[in-house]
């Protein structure tokens, strides 16, 4: 198996336009925003996944590690699929994976029985404590292009961006 991302086709941009001649121009450029950011999410999770690929780790699966080692305290697996907005099957998934690789340990919670906490390993801790200057610079890298005030810019639109769709979440239906 391949860990080199498919290259974006020459015609992708076609998608991104798909429908839209018609849409009056305010909501069209919303839907290509949406589009780009769907698009450039790709991208980023494939460069991540093959930068990734000699640990073993996917960028789904480095998320939920990233996720967990912000906690205070090991989280519960059904928190962990909240945050990441994925099914407890999902979540529960990854992290049997990640056991199996090393870089975490599913426990039983003492005070609940039923609950499962997810627990980083010392290969986790020490794996990323290793790889983190070298992965920060490729990201830095990828993202040269941009200033630091495009960055700081972007940064912010995404964070208000994401807080709209929070305030809106279940507006789907």
């Amino acid at each position: 198996m391949s860990t080199t991302p498919i290259p974006d086709p020459p015609e992708s941009g076609q998608w991104i336009d798909l429908g839209l001649d018609a849409v009056e121009p305010g909501l069209a450029g919303r839907v290509r925003l949406f589009r780009r950011l769907m698009a450039t999410a790709a991208v980023f999770r494939g460069q991540i996944d093959a930068l990734f690929a000699e640990t073993g780790v996917t960028s789904q699966q480095a998320a939920l590690l990233q996720l967990i080692e912000a906690q205070p305290v090991p989280p519960m697996l059904g928190q962990v699929a909240l945050a990441l907005r994925m099914t407890h099957q999902n979540a529960k998934q990854i992290a049997l994976a990640l056991q199996r690789k090393g870089f975490l340990d599913i426990v039983v919670d003492p005070a609940d029985r039923r609950a499962r906490r997810l627990q980083l390993t010392e290969l986790h801790h020490r794996t990323w404590r290793q790889r983190n200057p070298d992965d920060f610079a490729h990201v830095g890298r990828w993202t040269a292009d941009l200033s630091d005030a495009e960055v700081a810019q972007a940064v912010d639109l995404l964070d208000r961006l994401r807080e709209s769709l929070q305030r809106h979440r279940g507006a789907a239906r």
